[in-house]
């Protein structure tokens, strides 16, 4: 990778803001996953430099640890500005800039989700090392994603062909209200034609939930929502509790129309 003149950050200080960028917030542990580095001191190190001088911030406090919550690091204005040095205004936006002075005071709960969704994509990237992740800030660059997008695009390359998945975690805590709307949203999206411009087949839906009765009642949701948009033929949805996305099995989707088959992530 060819490195701006522009910039006086070393190759590896630029990989901690480039993933950074990608995640937005993420855990120690999680940078050092992506990185694939040990989560020592030398990470440890590397953030203390980039906060220092200004490029990255950390939630966190003395409760956290209280709450095993680890801290959560994140780009600041100045460090996505100097990324948009390296790599010019069309990847690192003005408007995510602008967004990005939000993280530092934004909900813990969001963060707390955010930080979910990076080490969901993680454990699902070593289950399968061909598995391409994109976030909402990468999302954000295209059209044809839905305005308010799905935690993270899925990409994955088989044997048959090329599977594309919209992934969403959902909080056990999370309203029926909240769950009918991001469905509704995803479907008139398509049901507009959002994704025509492709030229591919419709993702197929990821939802990973808490506890198997959110799981119960998003696909109760799911089916009556699919069904009002005459979409039953169209688009696929599967689901997944969490608990089984750390065990050694690969195979813990289920597709709403036939719950009794877990299937793997290829085989969807």
């Amino acid at each position: 990778m060819k490195i701006d003149k522009r910039s006086a950050l070393k190759q590896g200080q630029i990989d901690i803001l480039e993933t950074l960028y990608k995640y937005r917030f993420g855990s120690r542990q999680l940078l050092a996953d992506s990185l694939g580095i040990k989560s020592g001191s030398n990470l440890f190190e590397k953030l203390n430099v980039l906060m220092k001088h200004g490029f990255v911030a950390r939630r966190y406090d003395k409760s956290y640890k209280l709450r095993g919550v680890p801290a959560a690091y994140y780009l600041t204005p100045k460090g996505l500005k100097q990324l948009q040095l390296i790599y010019g205004s069309e990847r690192v936006t003005n408007a995510i800039i602008k967004a990005s002075y939000r993280d530092k005071v934004v909900g813990q709960s969001f963060v707390n989700h955010v930080v979910n969704v990076y080490s969901c994509t993680n454990k699902l990237q070593h289950q399968y090392p061909p598995l391409k992740v994109f976030l909402r800030r990468e999302m954000a660059l295209y059209s044809y994603f839905p305005a308010n997008p799905p935690d993270a695009f899925l990409s994955l390359k088989t044997a048959d062909g090329l599977r594309r998945f919209f992934f969403d975690v959902v909080p056990k805590d999370m309203p029926p209200s909240a769950i009918n709307r991001r469905l509704v949203n995803y479907m008139e999206f398509f049901d507009d034609g959002g994704w025509d411009a492709t030229n591919s087949n419709l993702p197929r839906f990821l939802f990973l939930l808490e506890n198997p009765a959110t799981e119960n009642r998003l696909r109760r949701a799911a089916h009556a929502v699919r069904s009002r948009f005459d979409l039953d033929d169209e688009v696929e949805v599967y689901t997944a509790t969490a608990e089984n996305l750390v065990r050694e099995s690969s195979a813990i989707w289920s597709n709403i129309d036939e719950p009794g088959e877990l299937l793997s992530l290829d085989e969807l």
